[in-house]
């Protein structure tokens, strides 16, 4: 398929809709993430490439074909024998994750991308390891279908079940519920200028802006790095379970309230 007018490069390398996409630090590389269940990745570099295609377009396959039967469509068989690689074709592709992956976003200097999915899982993928996922997170108890970055280490989940949650990756926990959507699925999440609110959007009709002050980390101070961290973990912590909506599956909500048991049942043995 041509590409159209104005378009300089175009890739159909999916059989379901894209879903998110974003860039390394750098720019040389654009991934995204599809309900197909397979991460691509994009080399930039490879649009001002000489002689290169300026539209990718592979075969349509229906995705539950069965490899076991020797019912190949013919088309796909020569695909297959000619590979596409990141070399000729400037894109290169995950295994299928057998989960819808939802929305994407870097962390770890861009040594990481976390990706959010169907079943509530947040999958790590490692720089230059594509092939698969190296690390898994699991806890959502429904969709992942928002990321936003909040440092190197945190960043901020739209969930199906309305909330928006705080979680630290490497080491993994829920550091707090931002806010709500009274249970509609949260679509989209975003910083505003200077990084004072979070704006979130959800199937309920509502624009919601969040305090997001505690969340910024003070680059000036870095003396003060370790300090700083401690104090916005313990004020994210503050803010779990505030936003838990009625009916709610997710049991890191209910840490909070355990330790709290625990400390009226020390209060009773005395």
């Amino acid at each position: 398929m041509k590409a159209p007018q104005g378009c300089v490069q175009q890739w159909k390398i999916n059989h379901d809709y894209i879903t998110d996409f974003t860039s390394n630090h750098d720019g040389t590389s654009l991934l995204a993430t599809c309900a197909d269940g397979k991460l691509s990745v994009f080399d930039m570099r490879y649009v001002k490439q000489k002689g290169g295609s300026k539209s990718i377009v592979l075969p349509d396959v229906d995705p539950n074909w069965d490899p076991t039967q020797n019912n190949q469509p013919q088309q796909q068989q020569q695909q297959q024998k000619k590979k596409p690689t990141w070399e000729t074709h400037g894109y290169t592709q995950s295994e299928n994750q057998e989960d819808e992956l939802l929305s994407c976003t870097f962390i770890k200097k861009s040594s990481k991308l976390v990706c959010g999915t169907q079943e509530g899982i947040l999958s790590l993928f490692s720089k230059d390891i594509w092939c698969d996922v190296s690390d898994r997170y699991p806890g959502h108890p429904q969709s992942i279908d928002a990321i936003l970055k909040i440092d190197e280490d945190t960043v901020l989940t739209g969930s199906s079940d309305g909330l928006v949650r705080a979680v630290q990756l490497l080491p993994n926990s829920l550091l707090g519920v931002l806010g709500g959507h009274d249970g509609f699925p949260v679509e989209a999440l975003g910083w505003s200028a200077g990084r004072k609110m979070v704006g979130s959007v959800s199937h309920d009709e509502y624009i919601r802006l969040w305090d997001a002050s505690f969340l910024n980390d003070d680059d000036n101070d870095d003396d003060d790095d370790d300090d700083t961290d401690n104090d916005d973990a313990n004020k994210m912590a503050v803010v779990v379970a505030k936003g838990g909506g009625e009916d709610s599956e997710d049991d890191w909500e209910d840490m909070d309230e355990d330790e709290d048991m625990d400390e009226d049942g020390s209060e009773d043995d005395d």
